[in-house]
């Protein structure tokens, strides 16, 4: 009995050694290895290198933020440099108004000679100014953007609104006050707002909007003019872009480009290339508090 018993335990032991699942501890360390989490990557949109050999060669200084309103993760090109607003102002003057005619208990339909579908769809001039004057100029302009958080933003004060210096990271700001819950704006505001940002005339849709597919949402404003001759020009656009899983907000500012034309194709490379990069990065969704620190790079190159 003794002998088969043994023999039993024999048995035993060897169907548990060899036993059906055949896991070895190296087995068992490849399988871990693949359970682990992958390190989501985070590439920055403005140093790709397309956009860094694009920036690099061409004429004429560039400017850029990015703001991903999925992971609240900014970066920054070029951020020491301040540049001419042009048109792009207009959102600003635009948000100022519905401010502080909320404040006061008025309506935009009450606010006499603002006409602020020309001023933003149009990019008119002179409703520009009409509503400029009627929000007192840069005083008021500065004050509202106190509250928005700009820093980097001085109205000009002998009413050319134009000649307004602002940071690609100032514009970020006031296109967050649109995009998401905001203690200046309320949803009616923004509503109205955006409206006319995605209505903009077919000729002026250019920018910011450069490499988006159909059916995802672009709400922009552009903005254009010469420095100092027909051969200096600076060209911006801002925007908020979002559908297709993408969510963000984009900014570029070119100065002392040879031509309009010249900054326009820049907007436009540099925008396809944040759309595709952002479209790849895959990063999970954050919480609206988990807005993470700034990288900022300085690759601009001046001719």
């Amino acid at each position: 009995m003794l002998v088969a018993g043994v023999a039993v335990l024999i048995i035993i032991l060897i169907a548990t050694a060899g036993g059906s699942s055949g896991i070895t501890p190296k087995d068992l360390a490849k399988k871990t290895a693949l359970a682990k989490p992958k390190v989501p990557v985070v590439v920055d949109p403005l140093t790709t290198p397309g956009v860094h050999h694009w920036i690099a060669t061409r004429k004429g200084d560039v400017s850029a933020a990015v703001l991903n309103l999925k992971t609240g993760k900014e970066w920054l090109l070029n951020p020491d440099a301040r540049d001419q607003t042009a048109s792009i102002i207009k959102a600003d003057i635009l948000e100022t108004l519905l401010y502080q005619t909320r404040k006061s208990g008025d309506s935009i339909a009450d606010a006499e000679g603002a006409v602020p579908e020309g001023m933003i769809e149009a990019s008119d001039n002179a409703d520009a100014t009409t509503l400029w004057d009627q929000i007192g100029g840069s005083t008021g302009i500065s004050a509202y953007n106190v509250l928005a958080g700009l820093t980097q933003t001085t109205p000009n004060t002998q009413g050319f609104w134009g000649e307004t210096t602002t940071s690609a990271a100032d514009q970020i700001k006031i296109l967050e006050q649109l995009s998401g819950p905001s203690k200046l704006l309320t949803k009616a505001d923004q509503a109205y707002q955006l409206s006319l940002m995605t209505d903009i005339d077919p000729g002026e849709g250019w920018g910011v909007s450069g490499g988006v597919p159909k059916g995802v949402v672009v709400a922009l404003k552009n903005g254009w003019v010469p420095l100092t001759s027909n051969s200096d020009w600076e060209v911006n656009s801002i925007g908020w872009i979002h559908g297709d899983e993408h969510d963000y907000l984009l900014a570029v500012l070119t100065a002392h480009d040879p031509s309009e034309g010249y900054g326009i194709n820049t907007i436009r490379r540099i925008a396809a290339s944040v759309y595709r990069t952002l479209g790849t990065e895959g990063v999970k969704p954050a919480t609206a508090s988990s807005k993470t620190t700034t990288t900022k790079t300085d690759t601009t190159h001046s001719s």
